[in-house]
């Protein structure tokens, strides 16, 4: 199993900087060794994929309802584990001069794959009327 190192500090992201461009993007360091650690920065414009790739970090862009890191990485835990015990620190060469890291690019997509899903079933309308429901006693839910 995979050492995962967890900064549980989610950015705060206000309305104005949203329209500004300002994003979250969920980051998974590949420390090799399978270790990684896993935190949620907010940037001001998209990070480039070569610039991260050379520091070992794996990005995707966070839906801006996301606020809960701890259950989101319980959640996707499973896949972590497998993005991380496959990847591996190397050393830049002539083939590969924007990577410091080798990993399984099927095990990243279903990390990014397993955000969404998770992003969209916690924030889902069914979801939300089921929560009512059993706050209710058992009475029905209204849709809206």
């Amino acid at each position: 199993m995979a050492t995962l190192h967890i900064e549980p500090t989610v950015p705060l992201l206000t309305p104005a900087a949203s329209l500004t461009g300002s994003r979250r993007e969920f980051c998974v360091e590949l420390l090799g060794d399978g270790a990684a650690r896993i935190f949620v920065r907010a940037v001001e414009e998209g990070s480039h994929k070569a610039t991260e790739l050379k520091r070992g970090v794996l990005f995707c862009r966070l839906d801006p309802r996301f606020a809960d890191l701890a259950s989101c990485i319980e959640a996707i835990r499973f896949d972590l584990d497998r993005l991380v015990d496959t990847a591996r620190r190397v050393r830049p060469e002539q083939e590969n001069l924007f990577c410091a890291v080798s990993y399984d690019r099927a095990a990243w997509e279903s990390v990014q794959s397993a955000i969404d899903q998770w992003v969209r079933r916690r924030y889902d309308p069914v979801h939300e009327v089921v929560s009512r429901q059993s706050h209710l006693g058992g009475q029905r839910g209204d849709v809206l």
